[in-house]
Parts: C-alpha cells; sequence; structure tokens
C-alpha cells in the first residue's frame, strides 16, 4: 500500500514539473517572437531610412545645383538691367528669386523630416546626422545669402523703376513739345459769324467801297480747331468751290482749292512748311 501512495507521487510531481516547463518554454517563445518582430520592424523602418536617405540627400544637392544656376541668372539679370534699364529683367529676376527661395524652403522640410526618421530608426550613425547637420547650415547660410539679394534686387528695382518715371515724363515732355511744334490751328464760318468772334475785321476803302477783310489783332484762339501740320495735309469745307475764301495771308502757291462735289471744297495743302508759317488759317464762307 505504501509502495503504490509513493509511485502515485512520484507520477503527479514529475507530471507537474513537465507542465511548468511546457509553460516556460511557451512564455520564452513567446518573448523571441515579439523581439524579433521588433528586430524585424527596426530593420524595415533602417532600409526605408536608408532609401529615403539616399533620396532626399540627393534632392537636396539638385536643388542646390538649381539655386546656383538661378543664382548666376540674377547676377545677369542684375547686370543687363543696370545696363540697359529693361522693365522685363525685373520681372525674371523676382521670379528667379522666388524660385530660389522655394527650393530652399522645399530641401530644409526635407531635411527636417528626414532628421525625424533618423531618430525613430534608431539609427546613432555620426555620418548621417553630420551630412543633414551641414546641408541644414548650407541652407540657413543661402537663405541669408538670397534674403541680401532680394533686398539687392528690390533696391535695383526701385532705382530702375526711378530712371523709367524720369523717361517717361521726359518722354510725355518731349510728346507734348512735339505737339505743340507740330500744332496749326484753323476756322471755317461766314463773315457774321467771324466778325462776331472778333476774328476778322474790314480796313482800307473809302466810305465802306473797296474795304478788305483781315485778320483782327488779339483774336480768340479758343474759337480754332487744332490739327496737326505734319500730318493733316486736306481740310474739309462744306461749301461750294466758289464760296470759299481764305482769309488769312497764307502762301497761295501752298496750297489748292479743290472741288470735291457741288457742296463740298477741300484745302489741299501741297507745301507744308510755306504753308504753315502763319500757324492760323481762317476759311470764310458765303451761303
Amino acid at each position: 500500500m505504501k509502495y503504490i501512495t509513493f509511485l502515485l507521487a512520484f507520477v503527479v510531481f514529475f507530471g507537474c514539473t513537465d507542465k511548468q516547463k511546457i509553460a516556460q518554454l511557451e512564455q520564452q517563445n513567446s518573448k523571441l517572437k515579439k523581439e524579433f518582430s521588433l528586430l524585424t520592424e527596426q530593420s524595415s523602418l533602417k532600409d526605408q531610412f536608408i532609401e529615403e536617405y539616399t533620396k532626399t540627400i540627393n534632392d537636396v544637392y539638385d536643388n542646390l545645383e538649381r539655386i546656383r544656376k538661378k543664382e548666376g541668372m540674377v547676377t545677369k539679370f542684375t547686370q543687363d538691367s543696370e545696363k540697359k534699364q529693361i522693365a522685363s529683367y525685373r520681372e525674371k529676376m523676382l521670379n528667379n528669386v522666388s524660385s530660389i527661395e522655394s527650393y530652399l524652403k522645399e530641401s530644409k522640410v526635407k531635411l527636417n523630416r528626414l532628421q525625424e526618421k533618423l531618430h525613430t530608426a534608431l539609427l546613432n550613425n555620426a555620418t548621417f546626422e553630420e551630412t543633414i547637420t551641414k546641408l541644414n547650415q548650407t541652407i540657413e547660410a543661402k537663405e541669408q545669402e538670397i534674403g541680401e539679394l532680394r533686398q539687392k534686387v528690390e533696391q535695383l528695382n526701385t532705382r530702375v523703376a526711378e530712371v523709367e518715371g524720369k523717361l517717361q515724363q521726359r518722354e510725355e515732355l518731349i510728346a507734348n513739345q512735339t505737339s505743340t511744334i507740330n500744332s496749326a490751328f484753323y476756322i471755317i464760318g461766314n463773315e457774321k459769324d467771324l466778325k462776331g468772334k472778333g476774328i476778322i475785321e474790314e480796313k482800307g476803302g473809302f466810305l465802306g467801297i473797296r474795304k478788305t477783310k483781315k485778320l483782327a489783332p488779339g483774336f480768340d484762339t479758343d474759337e480754332f480747331t487744332r490739327l496737326n501740320m505734319v500730318t493733316d495735309e486736306v481740310i474739309p469745307i462744306d461749301r461750294s468751290i466758289k464760296n470759299v475764301r481764305i482769309i488769312s495771308p497764307h502762301d497761295p502757291e501752298s496750297y489748292h482749292l479743290v472741288k470735291k462735289d457741288e457742296n463740298q471744297t477741300l484745302l489741299e495743302i501741297i507745301n507744308p512748311s510755306s504753308f504753315w508759317k502763319i500757324k492760323y488759317l481762317v476759311i470764310m464762307t458765303k451761303g
């Protein structure tokens, strides 16, 4: 009886021991699986980081090369603008400066994102960190340079705008002077109207006989119509040719009166330089 009791106790003891070992093994196996999964995830993060690191660094260097070219273009446009004062160059300069600022901003964002992923990937690699830091320093230095460059461009644009403003004023002055120089004036009216406006007067003769009509002194020029004596070569008159008379003392060899139809006459100026020695033309009509 004692022997049977001992045998049962032996079986129970070793049976419990095996179960405990199995439970311990399962616990260790679960821990190893978690560790393996974590290592796999970290390895994947590292691979992804290295891939993104390579792409980002290449992108940043490409941007820096684009910036170098844009800076050269801005310098050229600046020199050309100073020499030729061409307004289109100002817009090109500002567009190039804006492009440079855009490249710098894009590069800075990419480097900041890369630095965050470096820490996430748990890569304590000094080379990676140093490269990112140096590129960030390069970007910051470029930002300062571009800030100064934009200020110079804006100052140049202000100077060019001032010069262009002065040139425009001078051109307007020349245009006004040219218009004044090339301006002549004429008036068409019957005898009563012209006398009433103080444009003509009668002089000479005896007892009203053989009086001549002449321009009155100090007549009102506001009553006249302006024309360009360089380009306006024909003046239409709405009267028949027999009812048209030129009162102002223009050279008769410098113009023709031409019948257009029964009720219209054309004054054709054939020698403007001679005709417009007198700037005010007075045409008297009848009927």
